[in-house]
């Protein structure tokens, strides 16, 4: 298992379309990815459970990925979340 804590520097966070692209990235891969805010945590492939974070500006978050590609998809995941200006 790997794992980054990010910030969210996206200034409308992580409302519906930027959850969108992470679970459309998310599924391209094998591995397990959940998305952590404090003591909540949300599978990274599904929009709703992604969505009931309320992850806003300024919100660190942890991205674990398990899997047989668990290093591709945390780079991807990472590089997603920190290209996000919408």
């Amino acid at each position: 298992m790997v794992e980054k804590e990010l910030l969210i520097a996206n200034p409308s966070g992580l409302h519906t379309r930027p959850a969108k692209k992470i679970v459309d990235e998310a599924k391209k891969f094998a591995s397990e990815i959940t998305i952590v805010k404090g003591t909540l945590s949300g599978n990274a492939k599904n929009l709703i459970k992604l969505m009931k974070l309320g992850i806003t500006m300024g919100t660190a978050i942890t991205i674990r990925c398990d899997g047989e590609d668990e290093s591709v998809a945390l780079e991807a995941i990472e590089a997603l979340i920190a290209g996000l200006s919408e």
